[in-house]
């Protein structure tokens, strides 16, 4: 029996040598695949890391360029703003001109604009008589009527010819130059940072 015993344990540490050499390769398999489960877990966290990075640059970069529009519209507002007032303001030193200056004004448009026998109204503000504007040589030279002095408008006059009117009104006349005239305040303010 001893022949037997023998072959009985040989068997058992044949299979007890198989089983450990089993045991040994499914633990390098198992450890081979953690090492490339962590190794592949470290990338795709390195790729989301980088995908948010990205994304939060992006973000940034978004409310950067929003913040700048915003601030851009808020100075062109401001802008808006004074140009505006400096139109109105001019508008109303216009209107007060003093009488002199007034008459010149218009003396200098109707030379401009008024036709043989044209009907010249006045702003029912302006501070010109009917003979004061009589008296410019236009007047008489190109047979002008006066109309009146209740125009329902900013300064200066309004022509009335057989086919047309012109409204030469100050606000009329500011108002054809505006382009002009905010180009020219907009030099005059301290340039955009």
């Amino acid at each position: 029996m001893e022949g037997k015993e023998a072959i009985v344990q040989k068997i058992i540490a044949d299979a007890n040598a198989q089983a450990a050499q089993c045991t040994q390769n499914a633990q390098a398999r198992a450890d081979a695949m953690k090492a490339e489960a962590e190794k592949a877990a470290k990338t795709k966290l390195e790729e989301g890391r980088r995908a948010l990075e990205t994304e939060a640059q992006e973000r940034i970069e978004r409310r950067e360029t929003l913040a700048a529009l915003d601030c851009r519209k808020q100075l062109l507002a401001a802008r808006r703003a004074v140009i505006d007032a400096a139109l109105s303001r001019a508008l109303e030193a216009a209107c007060a001109f003093p009488e002199a200056r007034y008459l010149a004004v218009l003396e200098r448009l109707l030379t401009q604009y008024a036709g043989e026998g044209d009907g010249v109204r006045l702003s029912a503000a302006a501070p010109v008589t009917e003979e004061s504007l009589q008296s410019l040589k236009v007047f008489s030279a190109r047979r002008l009527r006066f109309l009146g002095k209740d125009g329902d408008f900013e300064g200066g006059m309004r022509l009335y010819g057989a086919t047309y009117e012109a409204d030469l009104s100050f606000r009329a006349l500011i108002e054809a130059q505006r382009f002009e005239l905010e180009r020219d305040i907009a030099h005059m303010m301290p340039a955009e940072k």
